[in-house]
């Protein structure tokens, strides 16, 4: 086996590894933080950059720059003389003289005989909770699915899901990915990579393309033309467009001139198997005070971001609240901001599986974001998961910056929209005191479930609209 090292030790090296170990032997891992030297990762040990040349006069090696920004490092390694160099570009892996596609092995093309199952092959950048339930409802609907994703396995973040799947295949190139789908026996092939490079591609490859369009970016970034481009073409090549919320769907057909009858709504409803059944004591019947929580994202430095928490939960703590939150973001990031209030609790990341029964300790579950004139319109369109499994852990929500969600919330009986210019205990004690029954998600309907037969259908009517050239 060809030997490499991979230059780039965070999160997007250990992505490239997962793919890479596949087609090579991984000698060492290279980075340019002089704390990490001599160290190991994954048993692998950790070397400074001056020391790959050394190995290249042992080994026929390449070298694999695994990171955002490549251009300084490869320059440091033609420096010393270090050829068959590599970077990676959203996935995929290039030569760092003149961008050519490194080639692997072709993948093995699916077949799908005499099977009368619908055989559904999800496509990804990192397959996230959505793609894997829409998954799972085509499995308990009697269909097959498969896997292809680019960047990061499920078994690194959503291992509980990973083994619905009948086989899953880590994409190399966008040719590979597009000579697979086309000589594969596919019923569907269902794409939810954002921005969505990867429609554009496959609607050629003469198989029903799906988009499953998670989030518009054109409504919440200024898109360079060629994004622009590329948002259109997968909205508008695709045999159908799936979308989280009706407001982000009608947005997208003004924007798009596309057909109702081509696209469906499907909400971030909690799967029915998760309803949670029982309750964790309150951790407020300890200490008589009221103990929030957020689950998701968490971003850190741009301000102008929607998940940028700072300043709102320093005034939410400082109001004499505590936080707490569960969180897949960089682990380093979200233990610095404990250190800001004495109030704010980091409990870790725990699976969806797990999550539900944990947040029922709690007494008002948080979907209050940084509103900005950038990111309002998105926000209004979005459809968090988060706000279902709060109601789901049978905890009231506090909305502010979607009035739609707090629309929702107070419809329902679920939560209150909190103005945090204004008395915030106040507000979360009457927010607090509202009964959420277990089950109630399952009684308005609001289980991702539900919406199985609409997807099966969705599906055989995109294509007969297909193979009829509508």
């Amino acid at each position: 086996m060809k030997k490499c090292i991979i230059f780039g030790c965070g999160n997007i090296g250990k992505a490239a590894c997962e793919k890479l170990k596949a087609y090579y032997e991984i000698v060492a891992w290279s980075d340019n933080r002089n704390d990490l030297h001599g160290k190991e990762l994954n048993g692998i040990p950790i070397i400074s950059p001056s020391e790959i040349p050394e190995y290249a006069k042992i080994y026929d090696l390449d070298v694999f720059v695994s990171m955002f920004q490549t251009s300084e490092v490869v320059n440091q390694l033609r420096q010393l003389k270090v050829l068959n160099i590599y970077i990676w570009k959203g996935g995929f892996f290039f030569s760092a003289n003149g961008l050519y596609p490194l080639e692997f092995p072709a993948l093995k093309c699916h077949k799908k005989g005499n099977d009368k199952a619908l055989h559904v092959l999800f496509v990804s950048d990192a397959a996230g909770i959505r793609d894997h339930k829409m998954a799972s409802i085509v499995k308990k609907a009697g269909g097959k699915v498969y896997l292809a994703y680019i960047i990061h396995s499920p078994y690194g973040v959503w291992q509980e899901y990973a083994d619905m799947y009948e086989e899953i295949f880590a994409v190399m190139s966008v040719q590979s990915l597009y000579d697979f789908v086309k000589n594969s026996e596919f019923d569907i092939i269902h794409c939810s990579s954002e921005p969505d490079h990867v429609t554009p591609v496959l609607m050629h490859s003469g198989k029903i393309v799906i988009h499953d369009c998670h989030d518009l970016r054109s409504s919440n970034e200024l898109l360079s033309p060629d994004r622009l481009a590329i948002e259109y073409l997968a909205h508008t090549g695709a045999a159908g467009v799936i979308y989280p919320t009706c407001g982000l769907r009608d947005e997208a057909v003004r924007k798009f001139g596309l057909s109702k009858e081509r696209t469906l709504v499907v909400e971030n409803y909690p799967f029915k198997d998760l309803l949670q059944k029982k309750k964790k004591e309150k951790l407020s019947a300890t200490d008589g005070e009221i103990h929030c929580v957020y689950e998701g994202g968490i971003t850190h430095g741009d301000k102008g971001c929607r998940r940028y928490f700072e300043k709102i939960w320093l005034k939410l703590v400082e109001a004499g609240l505590h936080v707490h939150y569960y969180s897949q973001s960089e682990e380093k990031y979200c233990r610095f901001l404990e250190t800001l209030h004495p109030h704010l609790h980091y409990e870790g990341n725990i699976s969806s599986y797990g999550l539900s029964f944990e947040l029922t300790q709690y007494d008002v579950g948080l979907c209050i974001y940084n509103s900005t004139p950038r990111n309002q319109l998105y926000i209004e369109h979005a459809s968090p998961n988060k706000f279902y499994e709060y109601v789901n852990a049978g905890i009231p929500v506090a909305v502010d910056g979607v009035r739609s969600l707090s629309l929702i919330a107070e419809k329902n009986n679920l939560g209150r929209h909190i103005d945090l210019e204004g008395d915030i205990m106040m507000q979360m004690k009457e927010i607090a005191r509202i009964k959420i029954p277990l089950g109630i998600l399952e009684e308005k309907g609001f289980t991702f479930d539900s919406k199985t037969s609409e997807l099966i259908k969705f599906y055989k009517t995109v294509s007969t609209y297909t193979q009829k050239g509508v």
